[in-house]
């Protein structure tokens, strides 16, 4: 069964060892059980997505793009990702870091509703919260320049900076339906 709702047409893709190689990597220790609650979305849906919950602006491709005073604004800060991400292992596992516990606790309202990774308009990842707990080291590896997590269903978000900061905040807007 899809995680992806409320997209039109063919939204999702199954994950692939080529282009979605960190899902597939031993160093990042994803149990077949968790990749089965991560779906790769085609580019057109997430170009979807983006302009449906990220900006219509079509010179704003990419979270780093947004202009200055966007509704997406970061009113609290989580824990550095990127050293947490260098010591992932099969001995440390993702899920039991400090960043884990930092999604789990912004993305914990909705429960099982999707969580969607978004490293531009064209690229994107639907996971469910417990999915992303246990892969956020694989979708900083496929991006980590400026990458957006955002859930529609309670209007959070959470932003990577490529220097290891991490933010969250909610969305100005009304969740969509």
């Amino acid at each position: 069964m899809s995680i992806i709702v409320n997209l039109d047409g063919a939204a999702g893709r199954p994950l692939q060892p080529e282009p979605d190689w960190p899902f597939f990597d031993a160093d990042f220790a994803v149990t077949a059980r968790t990749l089965a609650q991560v779906q790769a979305l085609t580019s057109d849906a997430a170009a979807q997505l983006w302009t449906r919950h990220v900006s219509a602006r079509p010179d704003e491709m990419h979270p780093m793009q947004l202009r200055a005073g966007h509704r997406l604004r970061t009113t609290v800060s989580g824990p550095d990702w990127l050293a947490e991400f260098h010591a992932v292992s099969s001995e440390h596992l993702a899920q039991d870091g400090r960043v884990a516990r930092f999604l789990s606790s912004h993305f914990h309202a909705a429960g099982a509703a999707a969580v969607f990774f978004m490293a531009s308009r064209a690229r994107a990842y639907a996971l469910t919260p417990a999915a992303l707990a246990a892969c956020w080291p694989c979708l900083l590896a496929i991006s980590d320049e400026g990458p957006l997590l955002y859930q529609p269903a309670t209007g959070k978000f959470v932003y990577f900076s490529p220097q290891g900061a991490l933010a969250g905040g909610e969305d100005g807007r009304a969740p969509a339906p």
